[in-house]
């Protein structure tokens, strides 16, 4: 994701003497793509700053400044870190908050102090300015701040009128299917099961946790007494009940990778001291500090050599040391002590060889073409068929057409996988089937021409019990204009090009208006494709030809009587369909015999042996 950072907001960290387009470029060369640079009205730098997944502390002004103050030495720019005071204000006594957390994993930890004398009012113009120009508009000199230290720190924080919390009493738990909260944008969310929610002691929920607060507990112009929150959550169910729910919030986005739990303190007392300044508070209460899981210390062996080996050059070990230091790192008994900010982030030598690497510069290592031969891999089958059947059909004259994997449940097909958490109320269901979009798109371009041919070859989705869904390639055909058996013979041209004999029966759907669809297994066609033919020697001996013409009742299928005739002589060398009138069947036959020269008795008691055949199989008999 991409933050917004302002060089104005970096300098409360950083004393340097770079430029702003000094620091972009220090930034793109050895720690984040610094996509632009935007002038604020004021004259101020704001970096939009691409922040890779696994960095979550580097969304804030403080994860941005520690990579400054290490990467802007690496372009020969000075930068001393200015000390932040350590704050710990004193605690009060009057109120109270009774606190039950009904599973210590949904709130490793749950930080909070009671302020009460509030006087609600405009942020100072600093802080409206700064908030501003990260896109966040003031509200009240309570809410900025607790915005303002999300983004200044990396923690996110939520103010609750305390005076609208139920028996002051804060009890912490997964939802229930099907419970209701209106948040503070006065939106009533349904939520699923497992969503961490606050429930107050009138047992109503008043925190959507990790994403935004309830609407019955807003601070207000009216509010006299706040309860300042901070607080870890666990990042992966704060995710899933963010997609869930298809709310995405600042503090959503930044929970759901992980906080600093060191820096929830701090933060804290930090916001205390603002809202003194601002708001005339006074702390009225203990400190709140639950720790439910505790993190140890977080060591990783130092291996020279594998940073090396990652790095392809040798660096020195000085250089490797003071490049980890520089970043926060502490070197102790041949191994790296983790910051607490990087805590979920590193675990390996790797991930410490990245580190020295990316200070060194990627781009000054150097460029070695392989000298090796280039590794040969064979295809994937499946990819040679999709090309291969693709070119075909365009040949034909069929437009290819894209198609989403999210529908609506009428033009899903029968039984489909409905999606959790739905991008739009429409696009509910995975597809089991391609023709019903495809026939879609059809319907919307009949004006296009007489005659269209659209195909798309692509995954449906079909339920399986306890796992993913299985993803079959299926190709689709829909076309206008042409008559059945141009239809009929397409298909049996693909199965020619694919050399598959024996194929099953297909059933061609009739839409009606001179529009037909079809639908291939083609995942299972590329398993019975054969790419190379067999070679048939040129006989010697001529085959008699012969047309015969059956009376069919119309309801069975022409595949499975063509497979029954096969198989009644091998010397049926060739069967084509000649015409269909009616009820009214007739097929030219080829008979050979490649052993000898084969005569009319010879036909008569093969013709003999296949009408005996049909009649039995399917009733069929031949026309007199």
């Amino acid at each position: 994701m991409n933050v917004l950072i302002p060089h104005s907001w970096l300098l409360d960290y950083i004393k340097t003497d770079a430029k702003p387009a000094d620091i972009a470029n220090a930034l793109s060369l050895h720690a984040f793509s610094c996509e632009k640079i935007i002038k604020s009205e004021d004259g101020d730098s704001l970096f939009e700053i691409e922040i890779t997944p696994n960095r979550g502390d580097a969304l804030s002004v403080l994860g941005i400044a520690r990579e400054l103050k290490a990467v802007l030495p690496r372009q020969g720019f000075k930068a001393e870190w200015i000390e932040q005071r350590a704050l710990k204000v004193s605690e009060g006594t009057t109120d109270k908050l009774e606190v039950v957390i009904t599973d210590p994993t949904l709130v490793p930890r749950f930080s909070a102090v009671v302020l009460d004398n509030i006087k609600i009012a405009q942020s100072p113009t600093l802080t409206h300015q700064r908030l501003l120009k990260v896109g966040t508009r003031a509200l009240n000199n309570v809410i900025d701040v607790t915005n303002y230290m999300m983004f200044d720190k990396g923690q996110p924080m939520h103010a609750f009128d305390y005076d609208k919390i139920g028996g002051h009493k804060m009890i912490v738990r997964e939802s229930k299917a099907g419970e209701e909260v209106i948040t503070l944008d006065s939106v009533k969310r349904v939520l699923p099961a497992g969503v961490i929610v606050i429930e107050d002691g009138d047992g109503r929920l008043i925190d959507l946790c990790g994403i935004m607060g309830a609407k019955n507990s807003e601070v207000d112009e009216n509010t006299k007494k706040v309860l300042l929150f901070v607080q870890e959550y666990d990042p992966q169910r704060i995710r899933k009940a963010s997609m869930s729910l298809g709310h995405r919030t600042e503090a959503a986005l930044r929970f759901e990778k992980g906080i600093d739990t060191a820096g929830i303190l701090p933060a804290l007392w930090e916001a205390v001291e603002m809202l003194q300044q601002t708001a005339a508070a006074r702390v009225s209460s203990p400190l709140i500090d639950i720790v439910n899981v505790s993190k140890p210390e977080k060591m990783v062996a130092f291996d020279y050599a594998r940073i090396n080996y990652v790095a392809g050059i040798e660096i020195d070990k000085k250089t490797a040391e003071q490049s980890l230091m520089d970043l926060g790192f502490v070197i102790r008994d041949g191994k790296v002590l983790v910051p607490s900010w990087r805590y979920d982030d590193i675990d390996i030598a790797e991930d410490l060889a990245e580190e020295v690497i990316r200070l060194y510069g990627y781009y000054k290592l150097p460029n070695t073409l392989l000298s090796t031969p280039i590794p040969l891999t064979s295809a994937s089958p499946s990819f040679y068929w999709e090309d291969r059947i693709k070119d075909m059909l365009k040949n034909l004259g069929f437009f290819e057409i894209y198609t989403t994997s999210m529908t609506t449940k009428k033009l899903a097909g029968s039984d489909p996988v409905e999606i959790a958490n739905p991008l739009n109320e429409d696009l509910t269901s995975l597809k089991t089937s391609l023709l019903p979009q495809l026939k879609e798109v059809m319907d919307k371009n009949q004006g296009y021409s007489d005659k269209i041919k659209l195909f798309e070859l692509a995954s449906t989705y079909h339920k399986v019990s306890g796992t993913l869904p299985a993803q079959p390639l299926r190709l689709a055909l829909v076309t206008k204009g042409l008559d059945y058996l141009n239809v009929k013979g397409i298909v049996e041209a693909i199965y020619a090009e694919m050399r598959i004999t024996g194929f099953s029966q297909v059933e061609i759907k009739d839409y009606g208006k001179n529009v037909y669809g079809v639908e291939l297994p083609f995942e299972e066609m590329v398993l019975l494709a054969k790419n190379t033919g067999t070679y048939t020697p040129v006989t010697h001996f001529n085959a008699i030809k012969e047309d015969m013409t059956f009376e069919v009742k119309g309801t069975e299928y022409y595949a499975d009587i063509i497979l029954k005739i096969k198989s009644v002589d091998s010397r049926n060398e060739k069967i084509e369909f000649k015409d269909l009138y009616k009820n009214a069947l007739t097929l030219s036959f080829e008979f050979l015999d490649r052993n000898k020269q084969i005569t009319s008795e010879d036909t008569k008691t093969i013709r003999e042996n296949i009408v005996g055949m049909l009649a039995k199989e399917f009733g069929i008999t031949l026309k007199k």
